[in-house]
């Protein structure tokens, strides 16, 4: 019996031992987590709201404004993913998502403070527009596709933590992973290469006209 308590005091609150059986340890919930509704609630409601707001205010909204909207939204529903972390199938990567979604959040609100002024792209034109959603889909694709993951348990394109997960996703799950991971980082590249081209073209125009 005393083997067994000593045994058990290895393993960490709610997890597996590194190297005991499953069933020496098996896994759980951290106590001091929040209870799963609350972390499911939370962020779904603030998604919803945010989406019914952008809805109603899109057609009012520059294009600068509508980044600084998708900014702040990403930041509102990032705060609450943290609650999630503990009730993840791969916790490593609903932590990533929590602060990945906080970091975009702060670069699509600077983008579109200087979406007009810095930038110098045109409101409503073609090129604003397509360069506006390329941008918004590359940081949103970012956090559905880690957040997929975290919930889903796909791991192929985690190197940070797949070595570590034994769960193993059916390779739907892993091809969804996979295809909006890679096409969101593409248009993430796409994104920052036209908005140099934007702003170098903004400042050489302005170098002619003094």
């Amino acid at each position: 019996m005393a083997a067994k308590t000593k045994k058990a005091a290895l393993c960490p609150v709610g997890g597996k031992p590194a190297s005991a059986s499953p069933t020496v340890c098996p896994a759980g919930v951290d106590p001091a987590a929040v209870p799963l509704p609350v972390a499911i609630i939370l962020p779904t409601s603030f998604l919803l709201w945010g989406s019914m707001t952008l809805i109603r205010l899109s057609p009012k909204m520059t294009d600068g404004q509508e980044q600084i909207f998708h900014g702040v939204f990403m930041s509102l529903i990032a705060y609450p993913l943290g609650l999630a972390i503990p009730h993840a199938k791969m916790k490593k990567a609903m932590s990533l998502a929590h602060g990945v979604a906080l970091l975009q959040g702060a670069v699509l609100i600077a983008c579109g403070l200087a979406w007009h002024s810095a930038f110098g792209f045109v409101d409503k034109t073609t090129v604003s527009v397509w360069v506006k959603y390329i941008n918004l889909y590359g940081m949103w694709g970012n956090t559905a596709g880690i957040l997929w993951g975290a919930i889903m348990g796909a791991k192929d394109l985690f190197y940070y933590s797949k070595d570590y997960v034994s769960y193993q996703a059916p390779p739907w799950q892993e091809n969804v992973q996979h295809i909006v991971l890679k096409s969101q980082g593409l248009c993430n590249m796409i994104a920052m290469v036209m908005i140099m081209k934007q702003m170098a073209a903004t400042i050489e125009a302005a170098e002619c006209s003094v």
